[in-house]
């Protein structure tokens, strides 16, 4: 399990979060999202914890609160993979829609994945408002080896260039490491200048050569 994953719970799961009261509002919307089976996402693990901790974020209608769950791993009945692309298309304008379905296409050739979290990936989940007219698109792209890596880039570069509205997100390593692509595109062939790196339980700023270090330059077929 990485940050931005999808995580069910058993029906029956016992939970705790920090940020509501049993009774109050935003306890009821958590427990009435889990009772219609939608799952939470995974949030930035704490070393040492012997919990999982999980997030939720409520819609506009309340606030876009964001909740903080903790769940033991017993609780965990499936862990999946942030949200295809396709499946966050149907909510968005044909031309906006097109220009996302070519970015994960061009992305996908190489073999790495284009997925979505944050309010786009909350509405297709719950048919909910939860984007405003400032909002972004929150992409996280999956790549591992440096032909990967430059595809992705150069595919986001362009999206940027064709996309109406504002796109964000991550490019994550197999480890789970990930690094704002913005950030990387501001920086150029820069690979020296640092970069803040969001690992699964730490953040660090370290040059972007080094966050690449562990990258192939192709991966092989076995």
């Amino acid at each position: 399990m990485r940050r931005h994953d999808l995580v069910w719970l058993h029906p029956s799961a016992s939970y705790t979060t920090p940020c509501a009261e049993p009774g109050s509002a935003a306890w009821s919307a958590l427990a009435d999202w889990l009772a219609a089976g939608r799952p939470l996402v995974a949030a930035r693990q704490t070393a040492g914890a012997t919990q999982v901790q999980l997030g939720l974020s409520l819609p506009l209608a309340q606030g876009r609160q964001r909740l903080s769950i903790l769940v033991e791993a017993s609780q965990i009945a499936e862990v999946r993979l942030p949200l295809d692309t396709r499946q966050c298309l149907a909510g968005l304008p044909a031309g906006q829609a097109a220009i996302l379905l070519a970015l994960a296409e061009r992305i996908e050739t190489s073999g790495a994945r284009l997925g979505i979290y944050g309010s786009l990936a909350w509405e297709a989940l719950s048919g909910e408002a939860y984007r405003h007219a400032a909002s972004d698109i929150d992409l996280i792209c999956d790549v591992a080896n440096l032909t990967q890596y430059a595809i992705a880039l150069d595919a986001l570069r362009q999206a940027i260039a064709d996309f109406p509205g504002r796109l964000d997100g991550e490019l994550r390593l197999p480890d789970g490491r990930a690094v704002a692509w913005q950030e990387i595109l501001m920086l150029g062939k820069a690979s020296g200048k640092s970069v803040l790196v969001k690992g699964e339980r730490d953040v660090a700023v370290q040059p972007l050569s080094g966050w690449l270090a562990g990258l192939p330059p192709l991966m092989l077929a076995a």
